[in-house]
């Protein structure tokens, strides 16, 4: 099982730590907070992957996939969004890459930063966000049970 838990605490923790601003799930029916304020949705829980389990001695079998999370910032100021995109992909991309690692997240590959602004009924939310691919295990604990190993075996011919 992927740890998504995990790979979400540590991600909004560090984009807090870094940005100083809240950090939030999108598509939430909750008030969202004072702008301005970051927000991520997750696209792709596990990626298909063609792959097999490989076996691993920890009895704990493993594949690589990869999860996809869509981030945005957003203001009522268009510069203000642009500039908190551009550091969270900055902090993503580079500035984390060690705490990232502590954690056992990766990193694959990360868009360019794009307008996603809307028009809220009579106001203008300004919007910019990237997506990011994240590389990680999908881990299940190995279901084969180890009884011990044959030392010797008489062959004979029938």
């Amino acid at each position: 099982m992927i740890d998504n838990e995990n790979l979400r605490l540590t991600v909004v923790k560090g984009l807090k730590n870094y940005l100083q601003i809240p950090i939030i799930r999108g598509n939430q029916n909750a008030e969202p907070p004072q702008y301005p304020y970051l927000s991520y949705n997750v696209t792709t829980v596990a990626s298909e992957n063609n792959g097999t389990y490989g076996e691993y001695s920890d009895g704990i079998d493993r594949k690589p996939v990869t999860q996809t999370w869509s981030i945005s910032a957003q203001s009522d100021n268009e510069s203000e969004a642009l500039q908190l995109a551009s550091k969270a992909r900055d902090w993503l991309d580079h500035i984390s890459r060690a705490y990232l690692s502590d954690n056992h997240i990766i990193v694959q590959s990360i868009t360019s930063v794009t307008s996603r602004d809307s028009i809220l009924t009579i106001e203008y939310e300004y919007k910019k966000g990237f997506d990011i691919v994240f590389w990680l295990y999908d881990e299940i604990e190995n279901p084969i049970e180890y009884v011990g190993e044959i030392k010797n075996a008489d062959i004979k011919k029938i």
